[in-house]
């Protein structure tokens, strides 16, 4: 037996009143005998006997009234004969990912998951604690009008989400009801995508039940992928389609709404998916939101994908002899291609890039290190007078790999950064100090270093500066000959000196770090959410999201769900959920892990996992007819 609230046991201490009565009653005074009375003495021990009886009867059922009561207020469970279910903590995580928008005969698959978390919120008492965890990471709390409110607004979101994660969040919540009984209950539509073999959630001593209902696989189309080429047009670039369908698929491609060209694809699988590449021109100007359409299916949210681009004319740069010839070429081939201008005499945010040692330079700027150990000091000196906060070290000529730091702790392998930098060998280089001065104002970030070699830093950035620790030259470093040194000097140019803006592409509820500058955030409906901090979840819908400084559009967060969510493929490996139960088993650890295969048979397991009954409503009938009999037999 338990008790949910064993505090109040202590109410059995009133027991000693009646008691305390009963026997203050007995005591017996000073006697004195009166010959009138002497025949009442006769009669009482007559009836003595029956007194003792009726008083000890009287004695045990106030005793057993304050016991039943005390106990009643303890809120006991047992397996005993009880009314209803003993009080229960269920967590239960539904699965509200992209796959359960499919639309089957009709009906919407999040409709008949809904609708089997509300049947069992529906059974549930005022006595249980009950919590609602989606697969986004939402967790819906409070009593069973809030959890019916809560899922009548779910819909299921953008992505894929991440039932493992909240599977693990419903045991943590679960687990802290206690000593209610700890359940968790999942309701998924099954797809493959949604129980991976590298998330197995550990339950260990709280049960878990599941409910995956599965259906037919549906014919779906979807698009895979949308990607512009570049970033920045002037006003023209190109967007790469890939798209997946069982049949010959017509495409559409807008730009701000606005149908720009069309399309139709051959059959392709998820594996193979057809790709079309197309060349348009924009009109508009400024960050612009493009999507790639096809015709609704039964899954309606992969039908859409989202891009962004930005439409402005090319950067400016200045391009002096002390760069070095390398880099004047890399950046003429970037003129004659219409991706860089040259600047005009008097531009004032021209983005300068020379050698560290070139005198009259100002920012924005790209420097390298001299070519000439002896423009060391030169170099430093111009360092100082532009106020950046690096110093160029004396020179080195062993060779090294050059490195990119980790962010976040993971090893960054798909930036255009690492592309450039990482594993590049470098010959002759001079290692960078950070060197802020005592007299300068502390930066407004902390310095970004974009490489290290020789576990020092090599190339570093900042406000207004890009800094390489070596020359561009093949006889210093291999940089100059890698195939992704143009695009990182365009992306340097473009979006670290210019004015481009970030581009950030990402999945519904992943965290995106890194927004110093950023102060809001404009929703596609044209609504704007301030932000608080430079960390942001990404929102549940997708969409293209502008990265708003003030008035001003500083970049777009381009949200889009995973391509696997389109692969509609049962967990089990079929259509029918015949091998739930080793599906689950594998996925979910621990003591107690079930599938049910109905909505009633889900139902019926999470409630028989309650430890017993609740024993409330029996001890107060028990204390109620211990009183009624109490005046029945004093009144006699």
């Amino acid at each position: 037996m338990a008790f949910l609230a064993p505090a109040f046991l202590a109410l059995g201490l009133l027991a000693g009143v009646p008691l305390l009565v009963h026997l203050l009653r007995r005591r017996v005074g000073r006697v004195i005998d009166f010959p009138a009375v002497r025949y009442l003495e006769r009669m009482e021990q007559e009836h003595s006997r029956d007194l003792k009886l009726r008083n000890r009867l009287l004695l045990l059922l106030r005793l057993l009234a304050v016991l039943a009561l005390a106990l009643a207020a303890a809120r006991p469970i047992a397996r005993l004969l009880g009314v209803g279910h003993a009080p229960m903590a269920v967590a239960i995580v539904v699965d509200n990912s992209l796959s359960t928008g499919v639309v089957q005969n009709g009906q919407v698959r999040f409709d008949s998951l809904r609708t089997d978390a509300r049947r069992l919120v529906d059974e549930l008492t005022a006595d249980d604690r009950a919590w609602i965890v989606t697969a986004d990471g939402r967790v819906i709390g409070g009593g069973p009008e809030a959890l019916r409110a809560g899922l009548d607004a779910l819909q299921p979101v953008g992505g894929r989400g991440d039932l493992a994660a909240a599977t693990r969040r419903a045991v943590g919540l679960a687990r802290s009801g206690m000593p209610r009984t700890p359940v968790v209950a999942i309701v998924s539509d099954g797809q493959r995508s949604s129980f991976r073999s590298d998330s197995v959630v550990q339950s260990d001593e709280v049960p878990v039940v599941t409910l995956l209902r599965g259906g037919p696989l549906p014919r779906n189309r979807a698009v895979l992928q949308a990607t512009p080429e570049p970033v920045r047009w002037t006003p023209g670039g190109t967007v790469t389609l890939a798209v997946t369908s069982p049949d010959a698929a017509a495409w559409r491609l807008t730009l701000d709404g606005r149908t720009v060209a069309r399309g139709t694809v051959p059959p392709a699988t998820l594996d193979a998916p057809a790709r079309v590449t197309q060349r348009l021109a924009s009109t508009s100007s400024g960050w612009v939101r493009g999507s790639v359409e096809l015709d609704a299916d039964a899954l309606r949210a992969d039908d859409t994908r989202w891009f962004a681009v930005r439409v402005a004319p090319p950067p400016t740069v200045n391009v002096r002899g002390e760069g070095g010839l390398c880099l004047g070429a890399a950046l003429g081939t970037l003129v004659d291609e219409g991706r860089l201008a040259r600047a005009r005499a008097g531009e004032s945010r021209a983005v300068t890039v020379s050698g560290a040692d070139a005198p009259g330079t100002r920012l924005p700027v790209l420097l390298t290190a001299p070519r000439d150990p002896i423009g060391v000091g030169e170099a430093n000196r111009q360092l100082a007078r532009l106020g950046i906060p690096w110093r160029v070290g004396a020179i080195a000529r062993s060779q090294v790999l050059a490195r990119v730091p980790a962010r976040g702790g993971a090893a960054d392998t798909s930036s255009i950064s690492a592309r450039a930098f990482d594993g590049t060998p470098v010959r002759t280089r001079y290692p960078l100090q950070y060197s802020p001065g005592s007299g300068a104002a502390a930066p407004t970030s902390a310095p970004d270093t974009i490489a290290t070699a020789g576990g020092a830093p090599w190339v570093v950035a900042g406000e207004g500066y890009v800094l390489l620790g070596s020359p561009v030259d093949p006889e210093a470093t291999d940089l100059p000959l890698d195939a992704a040194f143009v695009p990182w000097l365009l992306e340097a140019l473009a979006r670290r000196l210019g004015d481009d803006g970030r581009l950030i592409e990402a999945s519904p509820g992943q965290v995106v770090s890194g927004l110093r500058d950023i102060s809001g955030l404009e929703a596609p409906d044209g609504t704007v959410s301030p932000l608080a901090s430079d960390r942001l979840t990404v929102p549940a819908q997708a969409g293209v999201y502008f990265l708003r400084r003030q008035e001003a559009r500083a970049g777009a967060l381009v949200v889009n769900g995973e391509p696997s969510e389109s692969e509609f493929a049962a967990a089990s490996g079929t259509s029918a959920n015949t091998n739930a139960d080793a599906t689950v088993a594998g996925l979910v650890v621990g003591r107690d892990v079930v599938a049910a295969t109905d909505a009633t048979q889900w139902q019926d397991a999470v409630f028989s996992r309650a430890a017993g009954q609740a024993l409330l409503l029996p001890l107060v009938a028990l204390a109620l007819a211990a009183l009624l009999a109490e005046a029945y037999v004093s009144g006699r």
